[in-house]
């Protein structure tokens, strides 16, 4: 209920007050979950987990190791099933466990997943060649580089490069594709915390700039509160911690 007045409030605002609030806010939804429950055999992980979520958004899921906030993740991706419940991104069902990648929603793990075998380069434009057959570049491809400082990196191999290095290639080649939505699984945890900070805030630079929304799962707190709301999964309940524009506001 305590969202939902928020929420209303907002909408009433006139375009100069929305601004003053924060000018990336948005009001139209992008993401709807509902109840969704998960078990491994008779262990409960999570129950009846509902939350929707606003284009240009984000959103931070906290919780202790093995409360079930990777597997949520994925399942919101499609990418785990689902025992009961739906996932709706952008008007359209997501069908747990059926399709590899979802168009539209991007993805940055804690592990880079990047192909060693290939250059930054080369790893950078494998999706965007695969969707488009490598007849074109991608339009956002001079910012992002400028953006991820990547310039230097584009001929080297991952193996070459330092942890956060390889996380920045990562985060490129995710917002190349100009998702609506970035779903983000402790993209710092494999970090220092010097590296961590700034790859956390170039994460939340990037949404910014392309006005994606970002669900991003993380044990930090720190991280946590850099989002516009914050969760907290614990006892296989999904609840509601804060409204940073409130508490900033």
């Amino acid at each position: 209920m305590y969202l939902n007045v928020v929420w209303r409030k907002v909408n009433i605002q006139s375009t100069e007050a929305a601004t003053e609030i924060g000018e990336h806010i948005a009001v139209e939804p992008l993401l709807a979950v509902e109840n969704l429950s998960k078990s491994f055999g008779t262990q409960l992980l999570w129950r009846d987990v509902s939350f929707t979520l606003n284009k240009g958004e984000s959103l931070s899921v906290c919780g202790i190791s093995g409360s079930g906030k990777s597997t949520l993740l994925l399942a919101i991706g499609g990418l785990e099933m689902i025992q009961s419940g739906t996932v709706t991104f952008d008007g359209r069902p997501v069908i747990g466990g059926r399709q590899a990648f979802i168009e539209g929603i991007g993805y940055v793990f804690q592990h880079y997943h990047l192909i060693e075998e290939l250059t930054v380069r080369e790893n950078l434009l494998l999706p965007f060649s695969i969707r488009f057959g490598g007849r074109q570049m991608p339009d956002i491809w001079d910012e992002v580089l400028d953006l991820l400082g990547l310039r230097e990196l584009l001929d080297r191999l991952p193996t070459t490069l330092s942890g956060g290095e390889q996380q920045r290639a990562a985060l490129a080649r995710a917002v190349l594709m100009k998702p609506k939505l970035l779903l983000a699984d402790e993209p710092t945890g494999s970090l220092d915390e010097a590296t961590g900070a700034r790859v956390m805030e170039l994460l939340l630079q990037v949404c910014r700039r392309f006005r994606m929304s970002l669900i991003l799962v993380t044990h930090s707190q720190t991280f946590a509160a850099r989002t516009d709301r914050r969760m907290l999964l614990k006892d296989g309940f999904l609840c509601e911690q804060g409204y940073k524009r409130e508490v900033d506001g």
